[in-house]
């Protein structure tokens, strides 16, 4: 029997078209207390007012979410799947999320997802594409914008420039990931999905090398990009996937540890999805079971959120850490979006998403 409990996406999510989602999953509604209400032991000689509603508890923080912007000065085209791509309109969809962001005054900073520009982008147009996107976020008034490396990224620039660009506390160091703290109770983990990756690095770089040989053995197509043939799970063994290495690990353990000794939430995020219930398999971490195994040993992690695969998906696992796939900008047909931000709340995470972004409570124990 599985362990997992799998929440159906579409079960408790709520969507509108054009506006912000409400969430509803969690939520207890106080009615207002009935006018003229009197007691035996206190005669009214007038009518009582009616008792005002409670004030809303306000989020701790709150920060913008947003993936898969997959930006290219290109006609339209479609995935391998045949479903559209709006390369032009994606840049469009990231302004308006910006704004939105901005002008509500509704976050403290952001968390981009990863795939900033898209492969098809031309090479010679990677870096202008690549600043195009960044100045975009550059105008966020109410923070930083954290960053994560995904495919699309590094099929356009090398990872040293990336690191740079993205400005990762990690660099001049060559790894991608890090962690950060936005407030004394909670902390973010940033991971490298392409940590081990056939695309990103040098062609006689260890983890190159050691990506190109695991494709060997589990994938047999002559396109490593091609799952055909492979069954379940297996199918995340194709190249624009990737694997977090044994340095990355250690250093996730370590990081972990330490936010327990600091009685802190954690929320990781990666641009893969870390569990095979919020997503399909093809668009899996390939050693996303050992990640999982370091993240569970410890009783900190509320939250997973990662992008790629471009539908979204939701799962709570074993350990009741809910993982969240959130949908791409890049699907979004002209005049929609797919953006939102998350409330973060002492019991809670209230992801609030806008059109084609689904909405979701997240609740956890605070006790823990």
């Amino acid at each position: 029997m599985n362990d997992n409990f799998v929440v159906p996406l579409y079960s408790h999510i709520v969507h509108t078209s054009g506006k912000e989602n409400t969430v509803t999953g969690t939520g207890i509604r106080c009615a207002p207390q009935p006018s003229g209400a009197a007691t035996l032991q206190d005669p009214v000689v007038a009518p009582l007012k009616s008792l005002p509603l409670p004030a809303a508890e306000a989020p701790i923080f709150s920060f913008g979410v947003i993936t898969d912007v997959q930006y290219a000065d290109i006609a339209d085209g479609q995935s391998f799947r045949g479903v559209p791509r709006y390369y032009r309109h994606s840049l469009q969809v990231l302004r308006r999320a910006v704004n939105h962001w901005n002008q509500k005054r509704l976050v403290n900073f952001a968390v981009q997802l990863g795939d900033i520009v898209d492969g098809f982008c031309p090479k010679e147009e990677s870096l202008p594409a690549v600043m195009k996107v960044l100045s975009e976020f550059n105008s966020l008034q109410c923070g930083t914008v954290y960053h994560i490396l995904g495919n699309h990224c590094l099929y356009n620039l090398p990872r040293n420039q990336l690191n740079k660009l993205l400005k990762f506390p990690s660099w001049p160091n060559a790894h991608s990931y890090y962690d950060f703290t936005p407030s004394p109770n909670f902390r973010f983990v940033i991971l490298d999905g392409y940590d081990v990756s056939a695309i990103g690095w040098p062609e006689e770089h260890a983890h190159r090398k050691a990506a190109i040989e695991l494709l060997k053995q589990k994938n047999p197509n002559s396109d490593k990009n091609s799952p055909d043939g492979l069954i379940g799970e297996e199918c995340r063994f194709v190249k624009f996937n990737g694997g977090v290495g044994e340095d990355q690990l250690i250093w996730l353990n370590q990081v972990l540890k330490d936010a327990v000794a600091c009685r802190q939430k954690v929320i990781v995020c990666c641009h893969i999805p870390l569990h095979p219930g919020a997503t399909s398999p093809n668009a899996l971490l390939w050693n996303y079971n050992e990640v999982l195994d370091v993240i569970h040993q410890h009783n900190c992690v509320i939250a997973c959120l990662a992008g790629h695969d471009h539908t979204g998906g939701y799962v709570i696992d074993s350990h009741g850490i809910h993982h969240r796939v959130l949908e791409a900008v890049l699907e979004c047909p002209p005049g929609t979006n797919a953006f939102g931000h998350i409330d973060v709340f002492h019991d809670k995470l209230s992801l609030i998403g806008n059109d084609r972004m689904a909405s979701v409570d997240m609740a956890f124990d605070p006790s823990h």
